[in-house]
This record gives structure tokens, C-alpha cells and sequence, in this order.
């Protein structure tokens, strides 16, 4: 049996999973499974080829993908109906919050069954944070006071080789979707709606990508630079990060003495809104094991499983009860997620929701090279949202005509 997954645990991922499985495996030692780590872009381009695989290739059994990917991997033939393969499948017990997406549209029937989530969220420095405010919290709720903390963090750490206010916890060292999709949802806006309509060319969309770009654009975080070396909040080259992760193995665990506290991100308009993205498990139709395929991801659903693995991978266990206890039995500071998940936002489950995210990405990766070049103009960013918003067009276009 194959299982495609991402790397959850960057690069002890593989190592990760095979601790992770070794109970299944010793309960099951007829079912051979064989691991391979795929990063998402990479993930994006191969999930297209499953429909039309050649017989010498070796296709996944079950595979691990972001939430929003389940309509169009339904539309596109690729899953397998799970309600169909096992009629004990359920995910009512699941937080209500991932449910959506685990269905084909306008039916009962479910496709993927959710594993763990991951949030972004802002964790600083309390010792660098005190140095500039007697009051982090207040100073660091909204986007313009995260601007004004930067501002002063790089006055006070000027001359400190390497130091950046803001680590850029993005693996290609760019501006990444997770750290605007925030900005754009606070100020009420979207690339793209619920009732279908672009929102890319509105100001809202325009503005938030400018305040974001600001941090590249004033040094504030480090852009397509080497990650290890500099801008380290661990190392005290960074006061501040802007992640995915709740950080237990970090600031809990390897540097248990660092005096690190978690936000919600800082709004740019009205409300706090934070990115919450899921992982959910399918089965595919092009495997070769779907049984053992269905054991496994029924074996990984599993409350306490999902408990385990969640904290491995610095994630959050999908089960709601799991959720709960996770919480409850963590550090005073990850109890602040309770508050961070009721502010979340997730990406719609929409069939085109994964396009539109590449879209984005093309957007943000075009911006991150000319602020590093220094050929960032406004001028610039005015061309790149119209073609974004041409694409995002074609997009709405080519996914209605599917319909």
C-alpha cells in the first residue's frame, strides 16, 4: 500500500510517520506500506496525472491533501466514496468547523475524512517585546501596531548581525498565501466570494498585499534569504513569527526557556481572522490496496491517534473531543488557541478554491522577487493583481462551463 502525505514534520517527517505507525503495523503485519513525502506544489501537479497513470507507475492508495482539494478531486474522479467503501464512516464527531469538507456538494456522501488542522498565529518574544512596550498584547492587535513594534525592535537591534523583527516561517522563504489571507478576511474581502464573483481587482485586495509586502519592503522580515542563518526567532535573531505551528516541541519542548507568547494574527480591519487550514485522508481509485487503504485511514481517524500525530506534527487533532483534551492538557500559552480557533476563517471547499490558491501563490512569489531586487513599485503590484485578476476570470469562467 502507498500513502502519499506532505511534510508535516519538514525534514523528520518520514521518520515521524514510521514512529507514528509502528502500532498499526505490529497489529497488522500483512499490510506493507510504503511512505512517500511530497511537498504541496509538487502534490498539486501529480494529483492531475492520476486519472491517466501509466501500469508501470507506482499510484497512491490513500493520500493525505488539503481540505479545500476534496470537490475538485470528487469532480475530477480521483476519490473514492467513502460512504460507498465503509457505510460505518461518519465525521459527526468531528470539530464542526472541517466538517463542510468532506462531502460532495449537495449530498451526504463523504470523500475525506478530516485528520488534524494547523492555524497561523503570531508567537513573540516576550523578553524582545518588553524592551518596546510594557503592553505586547495591545501593541500587537492590529496590523499597524505589529508595524510599529517592528519599527522600533530594528532600532533596538540595530547592529545585531542577522537580526530581523519578523522570522519568515514560509520553506521558500517568501510572502506566503497563509500570511495574507488573513489580511484580506479581516478587511472583508477574498479572492473570490461565495457567490463567485473576483475579488481581486477591489482596493481592499490591493491594500492588503501592499501591507504585507511592507514587511519585505522595510526589512522588517527576511525575504528569499536563508532561513537558518538569519531573522531566527529561537537563535534571538527575530522577535516575532507569524506560523502555522503551535510550537510544543519548540517552545515547549528544545527551548523550553524561551519566554514565547501566542496571538491571534493582528487585524487590518474590523475583526481578527485567522487561517485555519485542514488535512483530510482519502482513498483513491487508482491504488491497488483500497482495502488496506480504508484500514489505515480509519486506524489514523482514530481520537487518540489523531492526539498523537497531532502533536508530532505541531498541529491540532481533527475529533472534537480530541481537540479538547489536546488543549486542556497543554501549556498555559496553547490554551490561547481556544480563542484563535473561534477567530478562524477556512478556505471554501469550492472546486476551484485550489486553482485560485496557485494563483495567489504566482502572485505572491512575482512580489517577493522584485522586493528583494528592489524593482518593487506600485506600479508593479498594479500589474500583477490585473493579471492575477485575468486569471482568477478565466478560472471562474472554465470551472462554471464544467459545472
Amino acid at each position: 500500500m502507498i500513502f502519499w502525505m506532505m511534510p508535516d514534520g519538514a525534514t523528520r517527517t518520514q521518520q515521524m510517520m514510521d514512529d507514528f505507525l509502528k502500532p498499526f503495523k505490529k497489529a497488522n503485519p500483512d499490510i506493507d506500506i510504503k511512505i512517500t513525502v511530497i511537498n504541496r506544489h509538487t502534490l498539486w501537479g501529480k494529483i492531475f496525472t492520476l486519472k491517466n497513470s501509466c501500469p508501470h507507475e507506482e499510484m497512491p492508495d490513500l493520500i493525505a491533501l488539503p481540505h479545500y482539494w476534496t470537490e475538485l478531486l470528487i469532480q475530477t474522479g480521483v476519490l473514492e466514496n467513502l460512504s460507498a467503501l465503509d457505510k460505518t464512516i461518519r465525521v459527526d464527531d468531528c470539530a464542526e468547523f472541517l466538517k463542510p469538507h468532506c462531502f460532495k456538494k449537495d449530498s451526504s456522501d463523504i470523500y475525506s475524512v478530516p485528520w488534524w488542522f494547523d492555524i497561523s498565529a503570531l508567537h513573540y518574544r516576550e523578553d524582545h517585546l518588553k524592551l518596546i512596550t510594557d503592553n505586547p498584547q495591545k501593541l500587537l492587535s492590529t496590523w499597524a501596531g505589529l508595524l510599529d513594534a517592528c519599527k522600533a525592535l530594528k532600532e533596538n537591534f540595530e547592529g545585531s548581525e542577522g537580526y530581523f523583527p519578523i522570522q519568515n516561517s514560509d520553506w521558500r522563504g517568501t510572502l506566503s498565501n497563509r500570511g495574507l489571507l488573513p489580511l484580506l478576511w479581516s478587511r472583508g474581502a477574498n479572492v473570490i466570494d461565495a457567490a463567485g464573483s473576483n475579488g481581486v481587482s477591489e482596493p481592499a485586495f490591493g491594500q492588503a498585499v501592499a501591507d504585507y509586502t511592507e514587511l519585505a519592503l522595510k526589512n522588517y522580515m527576511p525575504i528569499l534569504r536563508e532561513r537558518s542563518s538569519i531573522g531566527n526567532i529561537t537563535s534571538g535573531r527575530a522577535s516575532m513569527v507569524i506560523a502555522r505551528r503551535h510550537g510544543l516541541t519548540m517552545y515547549e519542548g528544545a527551548h523550553k526557556d524561551l519566554p514565547v507568547n501566542t496571538l491571534s494574527i493582528p487585524r487590518a480591519g474590523a475583526n481578527y481572522v485567522n487561517y485555519l487550514g485542514g488535512v483530510n485522508l482519502g482513498v483513491t481509485k487508482v491504488g491497488r490496496a483500497s482495502s488496506h487503504a480504508l484500514k489505515l485511514l480509519k486506524w489514523m481517524a482514530l481520537p487518540a491517534n489523531q492526539i498523537k500525530y497531532a502533536r508530532a506534527a505541531e498541529g491540532f487533532p481533527a475529533q472534537a473531543a480530541a481537540l479538547e483534551s489536546f488543549i486542556s492538557s497543554s501549556p498555559e500559552r496553547v490554551k490561547n488557541y481556544r480563542q484563535i480557533i473561534a477567530d478562524s476563517q477556512t478556505l471554501p471547499g469550492q472546486m476551484a478554491t485550489g486553482t485560485f490558491m496557485e494563483v495567489l501563490g504566482e502572485l505572491l512569489s512575482a512580489v517577493s522577487t522584485a522586493a528583494a531586487s528592489g524593482l518593487y513599485t506600485k506600479d508593479f503590484l498594479g500589474a500583477q493583481i490585473k493579471k492575477a485578476k485575468e486569471e482568477v476570470d478565466d478560472i471562474i469562467r472554465l470551472y462554471g462551463e464544467r459545472k
